[in-house]
């Protein structure tokens, strides 16, 4: 089984400042907690990005306790850490982009939206997704990067013409999605 999860910021302080209402003292612990039920030995995580703020032995720990392979098409914030620290994270680390197969459907993985609503940061980064997944011949992409905010602001993606789901952790309920639960 495939699952997808993007933005679980550990051991990033701040975030608990910057959306309050999505997270909580210790979501770290139940980002964990929730994975180890959900994966089993032979599935795979992707990790869409923004995976820590920070890298060391306890994390570490408890990361090498959930099962199943684990892969990171890295973030923004990723790019912070060296390759070889990562692959003390993950097996396989993807540095923009990858499309897997999901119910003979091609899905692309990137951290980035092909339009993001809320900053005018990353622009290229965008435009290069969009580029990427008409190539790919995705029929969805798989996202992060964009936080649950009140104002409702999320994505702009279906003005690109493209259809997507966000894999942030605030959306989710702390958890990764199953390729079960994506709209295909």
């Amino acid at each position: 089984m495939l699952y997808f999860i993007s933005d679980t910021h550990f051991k990033h302080e701040n975030i608990l400042r910057l959306n309050p209402l999505k997270r909580k003292k210790g979501f770290e612990f139940q980002i964990i907690e929730n994975l180890k039920v959900q994966l089993k030995e032979g599935d795979t995580l992707y990790h869409l990005g923004d995976f820590a703020w920070s890298l060391d032995e306890e994390l570490l720990d408890a990361w090498r306790s959930i099962p199943g392979k684990k892969v990171l098409v890295k973030g923004n914030h990723d790019n912070f850490f060296g390759d070889s620290d990562l692959f003390l994270y993950f097996d396989e680390v993807i540095n923009f982009s990858t499309a897997v197969k999901v119910r003979e459907k091609n899905v692309l993985l990137c951290h980035y939206p092909a339009l993001d609503l809320r900053t005018f940061r990353f622009k290229e980064l965008q435009r290069k997704v969009e580029k990427v997944f008409k190539e790919s011949g995705s029929v969805l992409l798989l996202h992060g990067h964009v936080h649950w905010n009140p104002y409702c602001v999320f994505c702009g993606c279906h003005l690109k013409g493209i259809r997507c789901f966000n894999v942030n952790v605030e959306f989710n309920g702390n958890r990764a999605v199953s390729e079960e639960e994506l709209p295909l």
